[in-house]
């Protein structure tokens, strides 16, 4: 064994100083009532303390949800709106999209700036999304 070892051996095995009381038998308290097992948790649940933290928590999860993925009549479906808005770019509209960052759909009202098909990203007033992140586009007003 290494000196190391040895050392962490003698420090933490060492019960010789507890020698005398090693082998007497346990006495309960005669003051306090022995503690049932579930306030002993509550005594060790820090977070229990915090009035509405599990409230908090199950509010902040419920706003992620999971991605859902398009089908594939609604990817064509969305294809052809971008295609249309390529054509007409002064159109407001609604896109209902999954953002990655924050975990959640959200929305961007706008108007069509640019598509780069090599990143397969559309931008709509200086908002860039993946195109299979849109879920859904709503024309608001065509001009």
């Amino acid at each position: 064994m290494d000196e190391k070892k040895l050392i962490e051996k003698k420090i933490f095995n060492d019960t010789s100083s507890y020698a005398d009381i090693m082998d007497l038998p346990y006495q309960p308290s005669k003051r306090h009532l022995p503690m049932n097992q579930r306030d002993r948790a509550f005594q060790f649940a820090p977070f229990g303390a915090l009035e509405g933290f599990n409230d908090l928590i199950k509010n902040k999860t419920e706003m992620y949800s999971k991605k859902k993925y398009s089908d594939e009549t609604q990817e064509q479906k969305i294809n052809r709106q971008i295609k249309y808005l390529q054509a007409h770019t002064e159109t407001v509209v609604d896109v209902n999209y999954f953002n990655e960052y924050s975990g959640y759909y959200e929305h961007v009202k706008g108007t069509f700036e640019k598509i780069d098909s090599e990143k397969g990203r559309v931008t709509f007033d200086e908002t860039s999304i993946v195109i299979p992140n849109i879920r859904e586009i709503k024309l608001v007003k065509a001009q």
